[in-house]
């Protein structure tokens, strides 16, 4: 049974529809990567399940709640990290922590004991006495996953975790989300592929307001496996023959024309050399018959598309690297 359901949530603010009947689930455990260019509508949708917008239509249940009629019950279901999130930096983290605490409502018998599990599953024990204005970005971060888990929530949703920090504290980043994933679902709102591919075990995309893919990380890779480019190159005494042929013609003119009459081969692009097209598998016989009768095979070299170029296929937009 799903732990997170959203069904055909929308959001107008004024005469601007920021989300379209968003429709997905969350399974317990998983690691979800809510994947969408900038404006698509993740932000929106995660303060919607988490109380901070309240939906124009549609519904969400969080851990068997009903996001309408039981608000403070799903609050207390979801640890949330903003993108933007609030720290006092004057205080110590023990110190906010304990203040965050007192917030969600944890008995003053079990603050301490939580305060003290949350900065130890974020890693922040050398950094526990320490004012958060002397805390690095990543470490900041941390803070802001500790406060999420206060009050022992099933559910993290955590908006662009990873913004703003360097390779090596990414990667830790992602070490310690892994560990969260052994007690908690969660949601990881990101643009960055790279994100996803490492961490989740599915993906949802969302663009213009609207999911359009809800798949496991598998079928994602899957679709770039699917979709492969080809690059060729001709034999030298290829070329020259096609130069012989036609001398103010670009080397490949020849090959580019054959190629044109062919039904499997699309996208074809040229330049000095070599050609690139898009060809099926099945047709890759086919494929090397025609170099071979304009000028020789001299190097067929496959090259699969990324994550990030299926991304940018099915949003148009070209994702961070």
């Amino acid at each position: 049974m799903p732990i997170l359901t959203a069904d055909n949530l929308t959001k107008r603010f004024g005469p601007f529809q920021a989300l379209h009947g968003v429709t997905f689930n969350l399974e317990p455990g998983e690691i979800v990567g809510f994947l969408g260019p900038n404006g698509a509508g993740k932000s929106t949708t995660m303060k919607v399940l988490t109380g901070f917008l309240a939906p124009t239509s549609g519904s969400a249940t969080i851990a068997g709640h009903d996001l309408v009629a039981e608000p403070l019950a799903c609050r207390k279901a979801i640890g949330y990290l903003p993108e933007e999130l609030p720290l006092y930096l004057d205080m110590t983290v023990t110190a906010y922590l304990d203040h965050v605490a007192r917030l969600k409502g944890v008995a003053r018998a079990e603050r301490r004991r939580e305060v003290v599990e949350a900065i130890d599953a974020a890693w922040l024990g050398e950094n526990a006495g320490r004012h958060i204005r002397k805390l690095s970005k990543g470490n900041r971060q941390r803070v802001g996953v500790a406060q999420a888990l206060l009050g022992k929530p099933p559910i993290l949703i955590l908006d662009e975790p990873t913004s703003g920090l360097d390779p090596s504290q990414v990667a830790n980043f992602r070490d310690l989300i892994a560990r969260l994933a052994q007690r908690h679902t969660i949601l990881i709102s990101t643009h960055i592929m790279g994100e996803v591919e490492a961490v989740c075990q599915r993906v949802i995309v969302i663009d213009r307001g609207r999911v359009i893919v809800e798949e496991p990380i598998a079928a994602l890779k899957a679709r770039a496996t699917r979709s492969t480019r080809v690059r060729v190159r001709l034999r030298d005494q290829g070329r020259d023959q096609v130069r012989d042929q036609a001398s103010s013609a670009a080397p490949y003119t020849a090959l580019l024309a054959a190629l044109a009459t062919q039904s499997w081969a699309s996208d074809v692009r040229s330049d000095d050399d070599g050609i690139t097209l898009a060809a099926p598998a099945e047709a890759r016989d086919q494929l090397v018959r025609l170099v071979e009768a304009h000028g020789g095979l001299r190097e067929l070299v496959e090259e699969r598309l990324s994550l990030e170029s299926v991304f940018r296929d099915l949003t148009g937009v070209k994702p961070a690297a």
